[in-house]
């Protein structure tokens, strides 16, 4: 079974009628469309336009950090990320703000969970879904997303039956308010399929994959995030030993990542070492070894960029 860590962080801010809310609608299309370092530009420059016209505590601030930090998490840069994610939970503690403090809680604890720093990060995801909880109640998107997160984080920890209860707490209230065939839902499908999977019930999370994959043809097809289902359906033609269809998806899914996210980035990493599993059952050693190597090369220069 290739091992897949599938991720859909999210915080969703609206926007406003302030000068930098058209660069940072821009930069959320930008992200939409997986250009992570043109949606970082623009994000900077909007927060220093609001930082000029605005006080240091004002609260817009605090989403215009969110934003920047989201940016950099996509790019990988997380301990870049931290300190305006922990200056956007500064100000919103400061405003009294329940909701922002929630919300600006859940972006530190994605951004602890890139930089490794997983047990900083659970307590912090926690009490972000408690303080959404209180703000907006139990069934509100807000929480859902933080949910989702906080499930990914004990994904990545194998607390499994922890992560499972939390995704199929999430996943209701997704489609409650975002309706059934929203690309979020895809995301979030995905991500049951993935902790089903990691706990040897792939044949169980089948049927939430085939779902999300037919909303990503219809609504990212080409994208990052349809990389990340084609790496989920790698794992599942895998674990049934179609190791030449698995291949063949993570020749895709590969080629995705490097056109999107560069040729260093831990996502193709970690793809490059499933793809080096697959060819080494296929008795491809050496091909298999050269997608190690790579993957390993690329891996260890992330770790160094963890604190």
């Amino acid at each position: 079974m290739i091992v897949v860590i599938l991720i859909a962080f999210s915080v969703v801010f609206a926007f406003g009628q302030a000068p930098w809310d058209d660069l940072s609608k821009r930069a959320r299309q930008l992200q939409d469309s997986d250009d992570f370092a043109g949606s970082e530009s623009l994000r900077r420059e909007a927060l220093r336009l609001a930082e000029k016209q605005l006080d240091p505590g004002d609260k817009q601030l605090a989403r215009l950090l969110a934003d920047l930090s989201f940016s950099l998490h996509f790019e990988a840069h997380d301990a870049e990320a931290e300190p305006f994610a922990q200056r956007g939970v500064s100000i919103a503690r400061e405003s009294g703000d329940q909701r922002l403090t929630g919300l600006m809680l859940n972006v530190l604890g994605v951004i602890l969970s890139g930089e490794g720093q997983k047990a900083r990060a659970e307590p912090v995801l926690r009490r972000s879904v408690a303080l959404l909880e209180e703000s907006g109640g139990a069934d509100s998107i807000d929480v859902a997303r933080a949910t989702n997160n906080l499930a990914m984080l004990y994904l990545d920890t194998h607390q499994f039956a922890r992560a499972e209860q939390e995704m199929m707490r999430a996943l209701p209230t997704y489609e409650k308010c975002l309706g059934p065939d929203d690309p979020e839902i895809a995301q979030v499908s995905g991500n049951l399929f993935t902790i089903l999977a990691a706990q040897h019930r792939a044949e169980e999370g089948e049927p939430y994959l085939r779902r999300a994959l037919v909303i990503g043809e219809k609504s990212f097809s080409g994208s990052l995030s349809m990389a990340n289902l084609q790496l989920c359906l790698a794992a599942l033609e895998a674990s049934r030993e179609h190791l030449k269809v698995a291949a063949e998806l993570l020749i895709k899914v590969i080629a995705t990542q490097e056109r999107l996210l560069g040729p260093a980035h831990r996502e193709l990493g970690y793809s490059l070492a499933a793809y080096s599993t697959v060819l080494r059952r296929m008795h491809q050693k050496s091909e298999a070894k050269t997608a190690l190597n790579r993957a390993n090369m690329i891996l260890k220069s992330a770790l160094n960029d963890v604190k």
